[in-house]
């Protein structure tokens, strides 16, 4: 009897263990989603209306209007580069009938790892114009000559002007503009392999200014311009 009881109680620390273990468990992961649920609260204004959505302990996604067009901002962790701090991208969207013919896809600093990139994708190698900041890889589907190089000439020059832009994308549905948001904690990376970004949140002023890029390379687009070699 006295064995029996031994292991009674033993199944009970055992289930009490494992309880135990799921309740921090799903506490934690309550926490990872809200401190990463925080990352557009200061943002949020600059929206005419937005939508959050969150899968799980992902990180969140808005879709709204901004100037009066419709755009969706995307964060993104690229931790694929082997000993490489891993980045939170942001992947801005700005959603606007452009006439352009096809697509053209401008990527900073290439590593061969940017999956979320469609330059891969791209049949048509284009050579950088000379004033164009360096190193940017373009592709895109048809030579250079049918591109709009001379229209986004500006544009680049000053986006690209910043190191933590990665990648311009336009397309006939509009521009994409990537940028990095945040870095991995070394400390952690280094010695755990683990991404964080420690009270990662995205400031309105950093928010507006990609907005207003992407915003101003669709009005060019808009007005037009000529095409060819910038």
């Amino acid at each position: 009897m006295e064995r029996f009881d031994m292991q009674l109680m033993g199944i009970a620390l055992a289930v009490l263990f494992l309880a135990t273990l799921g309740l921090m468990h799903w506490r934690d992961r309550n926490a990872l989603r809200a401190e990463r649920g925080k990352l557009f609260d200061a943002c949020l204004a600059l929206f005419e209306q937005h939508r959050l959505t969150q899968d799980a302990v992902a990180w969140p996604a808005l879709a709204g209007r901004y100037g009066g067009h419709e755009v969706h901002i995307e964060p993104l962790v690229d931790d694929v580069a082997f000993r490489k701090v891993p980045s939170l991208w942001l992947l801005v969207t700005v959603k606007r009938t452009l006439p352009m013919p096809g697509a053209i896809d401008l990527l900073a600093r290439a590593q061969n790892t940017e999956f979320y990139s469609p330059a891969d994708g791209l049949p048509v190698r284009v050579t950088t114009p000379h004033a164009w900041p360096r190193p940017i890889t373009i592709k895109a589907d048809r030579p250079a000559a049918e591109l709009p190089l001379a229209v986004l000439d500006p544009h680049v020059k000053r986006f690209f002007a910043d190191p933590r832009a990665k990648e311009m994308l336009v397309t006939r549905h509009g521009v994409r503009m990537v940028y990095q948001a945040h870095a991995a904690d070394r400390g952690d990376y280094l010695v755990l392999r683990r991404a964080v970004f420690r009270e990662a949140r995205l400031p309105a002023a950093l928010v507006k200014s990609v907005l207003d890029q992407a915003m101003h390379v669709c009005t060019d687009m808009m007005k037009g311009g000529v095409h060819g070699q910038a």
